[in-house]
């Protein structure tokens, strides 16, 4: 490692030790158990906004929103056009989007960031940011859909500039949409998913040495990073905190639950 990225990562360590997180997709919200955290992500349609515990919470809570996929089972599915749609992700059931349509964009907009931020949501959490690499054949074809990307994420924090951004991975992208985001997050670290979504695994060490050559890229912008990793319910017990402390020897901030992130999981904190 670089005496560069040395002196990043070591301040990085201690200033985000204390910070912790929890990914909540489940039904019925318990504040009691997530509104110790200081990144709540959430579904947002699953969240009464004019409750006196989500209005006490905001500060801290980032609604989910897809970027650059859909699932056919949301009701926005019906105004998708087919010339927005260039691919599958199989593994999910979903369809890949073309960001690079200003159709979309403005689909986004309308059905989705708009509504959710005159809900009552201060803060944003965007997924699926690198799904076109699953169907882009040229390292052309990704540049330009990587910048259109990071357009998009831009003109989000343009429009809304107080509205905090937590962005799922975007390596690529990093350079050109730091000053936009709050904080970074990624999966499996240690633990993760297997081929099947039904399965999970450890995480290679040659693919957490790549995760770690792009993460060093985050940590020099003096960004959080949030690390989720996925175990069985049945292993969370007596293995999570193996991943908690791990991870936190990083200088990240740890998450850990099951592959649907409908459980209560484990953060640097006791369990929940």
């Amino acid at each position: 490692m670089s005496s560069f990225f040395s002196k990043i990562i070591s301040p990085f360590s201690n200033k985000f030790k204390k910070k912790s997180a929890i990914v909540y997709y489940g039904e019925n919200l318990n504040y009691s158990k997530v509104n110790m955290h200081h990144y709540i992500i959430v579904q947002p349609s699953k969240i009464d906004t004019t409750s006196k515990d989500f209005k006490d919470t905001k500060s801290n809570m980032y609604a989910y929103v897809s970027l650059c996929e859909i699932s056919k089972d949301v009701k926005e599915y019906d105004q998708v056009k087919p010339e927005w749609i260039v691919g599958r992700n199989p593994k999910w059931n979903s369809d890949i989007l073309d960001i690079r349509h200003e159709e979309y964009k403005e689909f986004l907009f309308r059905e989705y960031i708009d509504p959710i931020i005159e809900s009552g949501f201060e803060n944003l959490f965007f997924d699926t940011l690198d799904s076109y690499q699953m169907i882009c054949k040229t390292l052309h074809k990704r540049v330009k859909i990587e910048q259109e990307v990071a357009n998009f994420i831009n003109l989000v924090h343009e429009k809304y500039p107080k509205v905090k951004i937590v962005i799922n991975r975007g390596f690529e992208i990093i350079d050109s949409v730091y000053d936009s985001i709050e904080a970074v997050l990624f999966e499996s670290y240690y633990f993760g998913l297997g081929e099947g979504i039904q399965t999970y695994n450890r995480v290679s060490t040659a693919d957490r040495e790549w995760l770690d050559s792009k993460l060093n890229r985050v940590k020099s912008y003096g960004l959080p990073i949030i690390s989720v990793d996925y175990l069985s319910e049945s292993d969370i017990d007596e293995m999570a905190q193996e991943a908690i402390d791990m991870i936190m020897s990083k200088g990240m901030i740890p998450y850990i639950s099951n592959k649907d992130l409908n459980i209560y999981g484990r953060t640097c904190m006791k369990a929940l």
